[in-house]
């Protein structure tokens, strides 16, 4: 029963002041026609002519300044651009279930015992008592599973592919405005190389927003 206490007074006094950290695995894939692909002068495209315009101009911003810090010189006029970058981003469902379980419903209750003297004053024993279960309640889950993408490939004048990234992230969130920057910050290091195999980024949301 004291090991009981113990937990429950634990949650009550950490549950509120413990710091969350939201990681999130994404799997990265790239591709290029050459390993020898010079930084050039780009001008961003979205993949999709149905994409959101003013969403689509939020996150190219973002893969523009990306861009930019690998040596990238961002065109005013897709005319004059040496590279178009194609961006595209989406989410999928790709699982959904239901997951019943059960849980115990837990009284807590603390108890003023009589005034006791000691040491020249008054002071009130204080217990804890009526700790334990009461019954069990059953619950349903529905567990969503999401797979959050981001897609980009950059084309020369003529068309010809010269380079590709892809990466996506499984998980409950269907978020995908607050994903997609965080799919970018795993893509710099690979933009314009060749990858064997995909390989797995692990990202912190939180440093995402700073």
């Amino acid at each position: 029963m004291k090991k009981l206490l113990y937990i429950i007074i634990s949650i009550l006094i950490f549950s509120g002041c413990s710091k969350v950290v939201n990681r999130y695995k994404v799997r990265v894939d790239a591709v290029a026609l050459s390993d020898k692909i010079a930084p050039s002068s780009f001008f961003i495209k979205p993949l999709d002519s149905k994409i959101d315009k003013l969403k689509f101009r939020r996150h190219s911003k973002k893969l523009a300044d990306i861009l930019i810090k690998k040596g990238f010189l961002e065109s005013k006029s897709e005319e004059f651009a040496e590279q178009l970058i194609y961006f595209g981003y989406g989410i999928e469902k790709v699982d959904e279930r239901s997951v019943m379980y059960q849980e115990p419903d837990v009284s807590v209750g603390m108890s003023v015992g009589t005034p006791i003297y000691r040491h020249g004053g008054f002071y009130n024993h204080v217990f804890w008592n009526d700790v334990g279960y009461t019954r069990y309640k059953t619950y349903t889950k529905i567990y969503r599973l999401y797979s959050r993408y981001i897609k980009i490939v950059s084309k020369d004048r003529n068309g010809t592919e010269l380079w590709r990234v892809d990466a996506n992230s499984i998980g409950e969130s269907d978020n995908i405005e607050a994903i997609v920057p965080i799919l970018l910050r795993a893509i710099p290091k690979y933009i314009g190389k060749n990858l064997e195999k995909p390989i797995t980024v692990d990202i912190d949301e939180n440093l995402t927003k700073k």
